[in-house]
């Protein structure tokens, strides 16, 4: 019972919802990227160039352009002020490198102006990679020792591993309205610099969409399997 893939409670209600999710949004995401990726852009401009302008125009100088190997890799760096873009999209002159590149200058521009919620995000980052590398293996680990030995000492060990994979949590809690205002702000830096046309913002607006709703599924599922360890916890410690 307190291994995960021995329990059909785990199976049914938490890692195959989790996975029918993340494969629709999976799908979504590169299903909406190959249709927009076929659609040139009127401006002709590349995606590097899309990122000149655009970094020009937000007054955002100090911000460095890269290419990175990788397909939708693409970020922005805030330790570095490196916009990182995939070579597909630094080089691609359509509706998809649009967005995704002014995507990540939103994201630049929430690191220059301080957004909050960005902020608490990079401070979540050591915490919510020790939670998602160590803490259900510790969960795990307490609940084993109290179920072999009695002791009370397993239960505070699983409950630490509860706190570190809720560092998981609480980092995509923050992330989601971090990555929803990088795409509100695409749209208005593409617009503001004259990059993109109307009938193109369709386009760009359903991109950013699809790859919102990666960003609830990766939510909802840290939250789902937070939640069925704390069952086995507590529910466990009550029936000690």
């Amino acid at each position: 019972m307190f291994m995960p893939f021995f329990d059909w409670r785990y199976l049914l209600f938490v890692a195959l919802p989790i996975m029918a999710l993340s494969f629709l949004a999976s799908n979504w995401v590169k299903r909406t990227y190959q249709q927009y990726s076929q659609v040139r852009s009127s401006s002709g401009l590349t995606g590097v160039d899309i990122a000149r302008r655009i970094l020009t125009g937000a007054g955002l100088d100090d911000v460095t352009i890269q290419v990175i190997d990788g397909e939708l890799s693409d970020n922005y760096d805030p330790r570095t002020k490196t916009l990182n873009l995939s070579k597909e999209i630094a080089l691609g002159n359509s509706v998809a490198s649009e967005a995704v590149v002014a995507h990540e200058i939103g994201h630049a521009q929430q690191d220059r102006q301080g957004f909050f919620a960005m902020r608490i995000r990079s401070s979540l980052v050591p915490a919510a990679n020790l939670g998602s590398q160590a803490g259900l293996l510790i969960v795990i680990a307490g609940l084993v020792l109290s179920a072999f030995t009695g002791s009370g000492i397993g239960f505070y060990i699983a409950v630490l591993g509860l706190a570190l994979f809720a560092a998981v949590v609480l980092f995509q809690l923050v992330t989601t309205p971090v990555e929803l205002d990088a795409s509100r702000r695409a749209l208005r830096l593409l617009a503001e610099n004259g990059v993109i046309v109307p009938e193109e913002q369709d386009g760009a607006r359903r991109m950013l969409r699809a790859a919102a709703f990666t960003y609830w599924v990766a939510l909802f599922g840290a939250l789902l399997t937070l939640l069925y360890y704390a069952s086995l916890v507590f529910g466990n410690r009550r029936s000690d």
